[in-house]
Formats: structure tokens, C-alpha cells, sequence
């Protein structure tokens, strides 16, 4: 389980860095010892220093496999976690992917990360076959992704545990009235399992909610 892979993967990490140290102690100790053995001539100290050197290359070696096999352990351990979370991703993943690629009227294709230098970034894909950073997307199409990321966590937690109000207080003021309407048209969808509440001071945002969900109710405050 995840926390289970957290405390191996830190326990690890640890003992690499632990076996990481004592392999370069050791090399400089072997270093030591062969400066030492050049400047002996002859004798029994010869061989003990000989002796010595070839006890610590044997040390060397048992500590670089075992600094290998915690290595492998690192990375066995960074591999589970990754897949643990891909796989308890996937699926809402695939649902904002869908949801965005809904609201942009097709525009996008849909979602997918990309990692770089241990960061995972999320990248939007055009139907055209490019892509980009959420970072560089416009204004008003970075609040249909966040809308869509937030439609696909609601759906997530909706299957499986009591559903809370879904609440937005105008985070439409950037769409334009088709993208407004399809994002109506997905609240009406979450309005089936759970309450959806829409507040806004924008007059022709509740003509496109009539349209799109000709079930709405609109409270004048």
C-alpha cells in the first residue's frame, strides 16, 4: 500500500546512502594502503600490507553489491509507488479527459502528464495533435480544465461516499456561451447524484442553463 511503499522506499534510500559512505571510505583507506605499500621496501610488511589490501578490495566488493542491491531496492520501490498511483489516477483521469475534451467542444483531445526532473506535469492535447502545458494554456481555457478536473473529482467521490453541494460562484466569466453551455450541460449531469449550486451575476448565463438544462432551477437573490 502506499504508505507501506513510502516507509520502504525512505528505509532504503537510507541505507544506500549509508552503504554509499562506506564504499567511499573504504576506497580512500585502499588509496592510504597503497601509498603505504610504495613506500615499504622489502620484508614482512610487504606482505601484510599486501595482505590488508586485498582484504579490503574483498570489502570493497561485498559492500558494492550490497549498495547495488539497495539500489535496486530504490528503484523497485519508486516503481511501485508510481503505478500504485497511476492506477487510483486512471480512472478520474480519463474522466476529466473527456470532460475537457466535452467542454472545448472538441478543441482538445483530452489530458495525459508528462514527468520531468522528478515533477509530474499535465499536458492538454489539441484534436490537432499538439499539446501544452496547462501552464500556457489561455486564461479561460485553463478554467475549463481546472472545472473539468474538479467535475471528474466530484464524480470520483460521488461513487463512493456521500456526495457534497457542488459550488462555483462564476468561474464561467471567461467561457464563451458554447463552451458555457456544455458545462452546464455536465452539471446537469452531476445534478443527478448530488446538488449542483451556480452563482452569478451574469444575466445570459441563465438563458444558456435553460437551454442546456431545461430542468434548472434559478434563485433571483
Amino acid at each position: 500500500d502506499d504508505r507501506e511503499l513510502g516507509l520502504e522506499l525512505a528505509r532504503l534510500e537510507e541505507a544506500s546512502d549509508a552503504a554509499d559512505r562506506d564504499v567511499g571510505e573504504l576506497h580512500a583507506d585502499v588509496r592510504t594502503r597503497e601509498r603505504a605499500l610504495a613506500a615499504v621496501e622489502g620484508g614482512d610488511r610487504v606482505a601484510e600490507v599486501e595482505q590488508r589490501r586485498r582484504t579490503l578490495l574483498l570489502d570493497i566488493e561485498s559492500k558494492a553489491i550490497g549498495y547495488l542491491r539497495l539500489r535496486a531496492g530504490v528503484i523497485a520501490a519508486e516503481q511501485a509507488l508510481r503505478l500504485f498511483r497511476e492506477r487510483h489516477r486512471s480512472a478520474m483521469m480519463q474522466r476529466a479527459s473527456r470532460t475537457f475534451m466535452h467542454i472545448s467542444g472538441g478543441e482538445y483531445s483530452g489530458l495525459s502528464t508528462q514527468a520531468d526532473k522528478g515533477q509530474e506535469f499535465l499536458i492538454a492535447n489539441t484534436a490537432a495533435g499538439g499539446s501544452k502545458l496547462a501552464r500556457d494554456l489561455s486564461k479561460g481555457t485553463r478554467f475549463q480544465l481546472y472545472l473539468a478536473l474538479r467535475i471528474a473529482g466530484y464524480h470520483e467521490v460521488a461513487a463512493t461516499r456521500e456526495t457534497l453541494p457542488f459550488i462555483a460562484d462564476d468561474i464561467m466569466e471567461t467561457f464563451d456561451d458554447g463552451r458555457a453551455g456544455r458545462a452546464f450541460e455536465l452539471m446537469a449531469e452531476m445534478a443527478d447524484v448530488g446538488q449542483v449550486i451556480y452563482l452569478t451575476h451574469h444575466e445570459h448565463l441563465c438563458d444558456i442553463a435553460r437551454s442546456a438544462c431545461p430542468g434548472v432551477t434559478i434563485h433571483r437573490l
